[in-house]
């Protein structure tokens, strides 16, 4: 039998899903806390907008600035847990996830779809 925790489930739900359903043509905003910080990922042109502040108020700040794919667009935006994933689409259909860690403010690449966004 295998265990898949929530968050592994959710993960996976999401990169199976279609660029469609979750587009962030428009406005896209997804938050996420870590202990005393408030990060916000919201598309605000082609490559989105990374902002933090204490989770007690305050304004939004720039954070860790999001890597550019070339070739691709921001096609969705999710928070689980503390993590914030933001998907991208390109015209073949191929989608590609970046990870942001609000541990040490930095992102990373997780995983590649050929025909994901199909």
């Amino acid at each position: 039998m295998i265990d898949l925790k929530l968050p592994v489930f959710l993960v996976a739900l999401f990169v199976m899903s279609g660029c469609a359903e979750q587009s962030c043509t428009g406005s896209c905003q997804v938050s996420v806390e870590s202990d005393h910080q408030m990060y916000r990922y919201r598309l605000d042109g082609g490559n989105g907008i990374l902002e933090k502040r204490e989770v007690s108020g305050g304004s939004w700040n720039a954070a860790s600035e999001k890597p550019v794919l070339d070739g691709f667009e921001v096609a969705s935006a999710l928070g689980i847990n503390d993590k914030i994933l933001v998907s991208h689409c390109d015209v073949s259909g191929n989608r590609r996830m970046l990870k942001f860690d609000p541990q040490d403010e930095s992102w990373s690449a997780t995983h590649f779809q050929t025909g994901g966004c199909l």
